[in-house]
């Protein structure tokens, strides 16, 4: 049996670690607590599902090729990023987080988080937060990576409070030393030796060795059965589906996906899409903003006759976070009111603009009826950004799987690909045997249970 941690030094913390042996590792001894205050380590057993990870400190050659890795083969991942990884790879921080892949925050200063106070930690995490965005105008996740897994009770109830989670792993070797690299074959078999579902991989990208065996990685496990996913997906796998009350996907439907179109209507590319939708005998739901419903009330006369569904995206598209009540009921409100008294159709499918976990605005939803649906966010095509149709398609055609919802975009700021990308998308998913439903009739399939996170 192997025990696996990292070097620490004069630490007062909790160091991570896991025993690696046959089957799945035990992590950190198997303690309890970790896991009742919401670290994140390890997948569900039964979950063919690996997660990458990557501790990001500075960009070089290896960090780069390992990106053109990951989106050549359409892998999604995580990376845990400093400040001076700003400085040096701006650019690719931009691409990775335009491409989809979660950029997470590593502390500002790499250094031991697990004795600092609430306001201590919250300085580091947000100072981190701003260079960023600063540098690149991305704006990192709520998931956070302490500095060498150096971690204490407290801690994890700091990051809790200050909405993050925190995140360890369930696999890494000794790679971080750019001076001291492990060869290519021990590090590959090692790592495929370790294979176990729901397995969390931490990896650093700068390593040449790293870099050199990643194709081949992804390559082979995804032969041993395995798929990537993210850590909104690992939380969900980790926690169980019952967790947070929003409905992401429906596992239990079989071969089938809902497709979902956000912001609309739109003059021109609403009324192409539903062309295409009616070509090929498919139904979508359209979570539509008020304002705009209003303006084009004949488009979604239309897409009401057409059999297809609506959601309620807002009146205005207003963020939902930090909004006070009255502002998130109005928003919802007025878009519920405008449809039943226009057209006598009452939605009962709520998407909040921008996606995420607002407890507030789920709240609100549930007291009037509505179920909270995001989507499953690798097949996030990021069409809003007017990607051409080739890349819209492939996103979505590479990440999809069994109850998959799938975000796409009938009203943008520029040209949209997206109706283009609908011929590719929807001819290649039936030819894979999937059936298209719209959201509702996607959670109607198998059990009732298993589709709401939380429900």
């Amino acid at each position: 049996m192997l025990i696996f941690a990292f070097p620490l030094s004069a630490l007062a913390g909790e160091g991570w670690y896991f025993k690696s042996g046959k089957g799945r590792p035990q992590c950190f001894g198997g303690e309890k607590w970790v896991t009742e205050k919401g670290a994140l380590f390890m997948g569900a057993e039964g979950d063919k599902t690996v997660y990458l990870t990557f501790d990001a400190g500075y960009g070089n050659e290896n960090v780069r090729s390992i990106a053109q890795t990951l989106m050549k083969t359409h892998t999604t991942a995580a990376f845990f990023i400093l400040p001076a990884f700003a400085d040096t790879d701006g650019e690719l921080i931009k691409t990775l987080d335009e491409k989809g892949y979660f950029i997470c925050n590593h502390s500002y200063s790499h250094k031991d988080m697990s004795l600092l106070s609430k306001a201590q930690l919250q300085k580091e995490l947000t100072k981190a937060e701003e260079y960023v965005f600063e540098k690149t105008g991305v704006k990192m996740k709520k998931y956070f990576r302490p500095p060498e897994g150096t971690f204490s009770k407290e801690m994890l109830d700091n990051c809790n409070a200050l909405g993050y989670k925190t995140v360890f792993w369930s696999f890494a070797y000794a790679d971080w030393d750019n001076n001291n690299q492990k060869d290519e074959s021990w590090a590959y078999e090692r790592i495929m030796s370790s294979l176990h579902d729901g397995m969390v991989i931490l990896l650093h990208p700068n390593s040449v060795t790293n870099a050199k065996i990643l194709e081949k990685l992804i390559t082979d496990i995804r032969a041993k059965g395995y798929k990537f996913g993210n850590l909104d997906e690992l939380y969900a796998s980790q926690y169980g589906v019952e967790t947070s009350g929003y409905i992401r996907d429906n596992k239990e439907a079989g071969k089938c996906v809902a497709l979902t179109f956000d912001d609309g209507p739109h003059p021109e590319y609403t009324p192409q899409i539903l062309d295409i939708l009616d070509e090929y005998g498919v139904k979508a739901t359209f979570f539509v903003v008020g304002e705009n419903a209003a303006r084009y009330p004949e488009i979604v006369k239309r897409i009401i006759d057409s059999g297809h569904e609506i959601g309620n995206h807002t009146w205005s598209h207003k963020g939902m976070k930090g909004i006070t009540r009255e502002q998130a009921e109005k928003e919802i409100t007025d878009t519920h009111v405008f449809l039943k008294e226009t057209f006598n159709y009452c939605p009962v499918l709520f998407r909040p603009p921008g996606g995420g976990e607002y407890s507030l605005a789920r709240e609100i939803a549930a007291e009037n009826g509505y179920k909270y649906v995001l989507w499953a966010w690798r097949t996030d095509s990021k069409d809003w950004a007017c990607p051409d149709a080739e890349s819209i398609s492939q996103t979505v055609l590479s990440t999809v799987s069994e109850g998959d919802i799938v975000l796409l975009h009938d009203y943008v700021g520029g040209k949209s690909s997206t109706p283009q990308a609908l011929r590719q998308i929807i001819p290649q998913l039936l030819a894979q045997g999937y059936s298209l439903d719209t959201v509702s009739g996607l959670l109607s399939r198998g059990s009732t249970r298993s589709n709401l996170q939380g429900e």
